[in-house]
């Protein structure tokens, strides 16, 4: 489908776009987000035209399956995007081993979400503790089709890369399986849970398909239990000093418990106003979509199967579930430096 197709204009979302973003952000998403909300209108307009003569048919899971067997076969298909389908709270959440653990993380990941369809919240909070510099990071927002939300546990050894033109501070690897934390985390639209996670983990996610939210309705209360009592007070020192006030946050033993509604860290520049307004614009058109054209559906699996034949354009942007790898992009122009550190 034409719609769906905006979302692969590699082109525009380009390293070097995501890497020039701090020179101009209005040449970095106009085009494309002009693009988009032509597309979403199209595609609407079709859908309405459809529907005129649209018939209503049995769910696809007595046709081809029990939906244990669906499931299976879903989650072996997202295997390889790093994600899994959970059919208690309906939403999908990422793996221990997915392939975004190896890129670690950087500023630049952040800053490249907003002209790939993420208007996110994103609160990193950085400090140092035993020999090393630490980043802990929270995201909330709209993940293109899905609404969702983020915790990631990152450190460092080495020196801050300065690349001229490119790059200029902290690389960050994701902690080892003995160095992740059990973290859990609810989130909430409008003071109402959408879902929680919890585990050991060094990146705990969840998001819900077909939900649109703003930033701004959603809030993020997080618990983490990190390694000792020292760490948690080094992190909530940081905490602080990033503007979080006491009824915000508490702490108990190594424990450390973080209320999330409004970023007190800078955002990334990507983040304005118009952006925000022409993403999430259409990023509501992509939910719409998606719920109109499932609506006769009861069932995720069943809505997945109605997509796969009937938009499969929309069934892959679908399975490219949170940050998508054009978000890592920036990665390879930093590796070889990241390497030979």
């Amino acid at each position: 489908m034409l719609i769906f197709t905006a979302f692969t204009l590699s082109p525009w979302i380009s390293v070097g776009l995501i890497l020039a973003i701090s020179n101009n952000i209005l040449l970095l998403t106009l085009f494309g987000s002009v693009l988009l909300v032509i597309f979403g209108l199209l595609y609407t307009l079709r859908l309405k035209k459809k529907d005129k003569n649209r018939e209503v048919v049995r769910p696809v899971t007595e046709i081809i399956g029990s939906v244990p067997e669906r499931i299976a076969e879903l989650n072996q298909e997202l295997k390889p995007f790093g994600f899994v389908y959970e059919p208690y709270q309906d939403i999908f959440y990422s793996l221990m081993n997915p392939w975004q653990r190896e890129l670690g993380y950087c500023r630049l990941y952040d800053e490249a979400s907003a002209a790939l369809s993420m208007i996110i919240d994103c609160e990193p909070i950085t400090f140092e503790y035993n020999g090393r510099k630490w980043l802990i990071e929270l995201w909330k927002g709209q993940y293109g089709m899905t609404t969702g939300g983020e915790i990631g546990i990152y450190y460092s050894t080495v020196p801050n890369l300065d690349i001229p033109g490119i790059f200029t501070g902290t690389f960050y690897y994701s902690v080892s399986n003995e160095e992740c934390i059990n973290m859990s985390f609810a989130l909430r639209k409008n003071g109402n849970i959408l879902f929680t996670r919890n585990g050991y983990h060094w990146w705990l996610t969840g998001f819900k398909l077909g939900e649109f939210s703003k930033p701004s309705e959603l809030s993020m209360d997080a618990i983490l239990e990190l390694y000792d009592r020292r760490m948690a007070y080094t992190f909530v020192n940081a905490l602080q000093k990033a503007g979080y006030k006491e009824d915000e946050f508490s702490v108990s033993g190594s424990k450390v418990m973080i209320h999330f509604k409004k970023p007190h860290t800078p955002q990334p520049i990507t983040r304005t106003a118009f952006t925000d307004f022409i993403m999430l614009r259409n990023n509501e058109s992509y939910c719409n979509a998606y719920n109109h054209l499932t609506a006769d559906y009861p069932d995720t699996i069943d809505k997945l199967e109605v997509v796969r034949k009937e938009s499969p354009g929309m069934y892959d942007q679908i399975m490219n579930i949170g940050k998508p790898k054009a978000a890592y992009e920036a990665y390879h122009s930093l590796k070889d430096h990241v390497d030979s550190q």
